[in-house]
């Protein structure tokens, strides 16, 4: 089964000319609003995965925002700039509706995701398994390198918690 998805994977890739594979991510913050166990890690020779849980330990409702801001390293050597690309701001739970409506298709080997529009998000946790970076999610746009994404969560312009996402993109057929 495995198998026939790396396979499926590595057509779409081939299809979009864009390959993004997951070099690591962090929390920076916030610890005490919610507790990652998120790893990058070799899955094989060729691919990295993404493994652990994220952990709520309190509900979030449309008070909480969440933002990302990302920054790109041409050369892949960590000297990075600001790069516009971003998704929108926007309160909690209309985010999390917007990542199923936009991006629903990606969600396997995430589970217990919080439900699409209920609102408040309760105290839950989410378990990522062995998820590759979704690439067809990726418009081929997307200039290749080092990417840096921070995932923002605050409440009335006051940061709560800060994730930091390291992606390299390759392959770009534009």
């Amino acid at each position: 089964m495995r198998f026939d998805w790396l396979l499926f994977t590595m057509a779409a890739v081939s299809i979009n000319g864009v390959e993004v594979t997951f070099e690591r991510i962090e929390q920076l913050s916030g610890f005490d609003i919610l507790h990652s166990t998120l790893r990058v890690r070799k899955y094989n020779a060729t691919t990295t995965v993404l493994n652990g849980s994220l952990v709520s330990l309190f509900a979030f409702n449309n008070s909480h925002k969440i933002s990302t801001i990302a920054f790109h390293s041409s050369l892949g050597n960590q000297q990075f700039n600001f790069h516009p690309v971003k998704l929108p701001s926007a309160p909690a739970c209309i985010s999390r509706d917007m990542l199923y409506d936009e991006y629903g298709q990606y969600f396997s080997n995430v589970y217990n995701l919080p439900e699409k529009h209920v609102c408040p998000i309760v105290p839950q946790e989410v378990t990522v398994l062995d998820k590759v970076f979704p690439s067809g999610a990726v418009p081929a746009f997307m200039p290749p390198g080092l990417w840096k994404a921070f995932v923002i969560l605050s409440q009335h312009d006051i940061e709560l918690s800060r994730f930091a996402i390291l992606c390299k993109v390759t392959g770009y057929f534009g």
